[in-house]
């Protein structure tokens, strides 16, 4: 597969993004003006998009393909209905007039914001990685690239999940060129799309690492990556956009994601967002290119707080391998407007329906079938707000919990006890 392409067309037609300090300076006493920001990686369909590696439209096809298969076994309820992952969509803001002009940038200033910018992205750079990944498929083997970062100095590399999964090697090349074979040490997908993979330790440079708390909206950023497999270390620099953002990637609603108009393209998952201190403050891991009205976005992208990302990635090392969680044994989609405008008319509009159950599985032996609706588990309403995934991460494997159904109308209650997942 080729290294330019992945879920959706490249981006096409945008005007080229250049920072105040890039652009000629207006007379001196005129205030500068605004221009439009890069896009993100994409366009084409209505989701937020990951920067990833060009594997992950096979990916998206082969879980599609997968969720096909487990709603022919409900299709009384749910036939046709087209698989994958379904996430929320956002209109795009008004942005708020202002009466007063803003002051015109003066020379030392834009200067001092340039030097800053080259410093923090020379210091960066050595730790920012591009990762190699082969995978076989129906149509032959598949090479993609990723973005990844050194985490420490035992030689462990952090990347989102949707990079690295599903392969069937990996190699990391590091900044200097130096090419290392890489082991998948573990992810915690889908609850978190982080994964640790580890190489040997020779010349490795961390990151410091930064407070992604301490952020705040129209702080500068700069990403790090290698867009398209073929630009390494590529530099693209913009602002926090906004802090706390929500949205839902993969079944989990995620609420202190980092909104930034740094561009990003194929290839910038799993690299750098860092602050003017050089320090890792953030993941590129996916942006939004199309608002659920259908009108085209620009300049809205996503990165993981590098506070999640060091939690997570330090349980993984820690435990050698994946991060525990627990599983009901099934496949399912959850009722986001999006979903229930496909669905024929069900008996209720908010849960999770039940696509497959995986036989001698704890939903299984708990009589669970495909065509239910969970509206309930361990307490917690399934809805927008709260998807099955999130509901399931506040339990852990062996624990039994009520879950509540729908089927057909009728409520029933059962019993659940949690196997760990695979």
């Amino acid at each position: 597969m080729s290294n330019d392409t992945e879920r959706g067309d490249l981006p096409g037609e945008y005007p080229t993004y250049r920072p105040p300090w890039q652009r000629p300076l207006a007379p001196a006493d005129v205030a500068g003006e605004s221009s439009a920001t890069d896009p993100p990686d994409r366009q084409g369909d209505a989701t937020p998009e990951r920067p990833g590696g060009p594997g992950t439209s096979a990916r998206a096809s082969r879980r599609s393909a997968l969720m096909v298969a487990g709603l022919g076994l409900a299709a009384a309820l749910v036939g046709g209905v087209a698989g994958g992952g379904v996430v929320a969509y956002f209109d795009r803001d008004g942005a708020a007039g202002t009466d007063q002009a803003a002051p015109a940038a003066t020379g030392p200033t834009a200067i001092e914001l340039t030097g800053a910018i080259v410093e923090a992205a020379t210091s960066a750079r050595p730790a920012v990685v591009r990762i190699e990944s082969t995978r076989t498929t129906a149509a032959g083997r598949e090479q993609d690239v990723g973005s990844g970062v050194v985490f420490d100095l035992e030689g462990h590399i952090v990347t989102n999940a949707h990079v690295v999964l599903e392969t069937d090697s990996l190699k990391v090349v590091l900044a200097d060129g130096t090419e290392r074979p890489a082991v998948l040490v573990g992810h915690d997908f889908p609850f978190n799309d982080i994964a640790v993979l580890q190489i040997g330790p020779l010349n490795l440079k961390p990151l410091p690492i930064g407070d992604s708390s301490a952020l705040r909206p129209g702080e500068t950023v700069v990403a790090i990556g290698n867009p398209l497999g073929q630009f390494d270390g590529s530099i693209s620099v913009g602002v926090v956009s906004g802090i706390a953002r929500e949205q839902t990637f993969d079944g989990v609603r995620q609420e202190d994601l980092i909104q930034t108009d740094a561009a990003l393209n194929n290839g910038n998952s799993g690299g750098a967002l860092v602050n003017l201190a050089g320090q890792f403050v953030g993941m590129p891991t996916a942006v939004l290119r199309q608002s659920s009205s259908g009108q085209a976005v620009n300049g809205i992208a996503f990165a993981l707080p590098s506070s999640r990302i060091v939690e997570i990635a330090n349980r993984i090392i820690a435990n050698g391998g994946a991060i525990e969680r627990p599983s009901l044994g099934i496949e399912h989609i959850d009722l986001t407007a999006e979903a229930l405008a496909r669905l024929p008319r069900l008996a209720v509009n908010e849960g999770a329906v039940v696509a497959a159950v995986a036989s001698g599985g704890p939903a299984a032996e708990a009589g669970i079938k495909p065509g239910d609706i969970i509206v309930e588990l361990g307490g917690a309403a399934i809805d927008e707000e709260t998807p099955l995934y999130n509901a399931l991460m506040e339990h852990v494997p062996g624990e039994t919990v009520r879950v509540v159904l729908n089927r057909n109308g009728r409520i029933i209650d059962v019993e659940v006890r949690l196997a760990k997942r695979s």
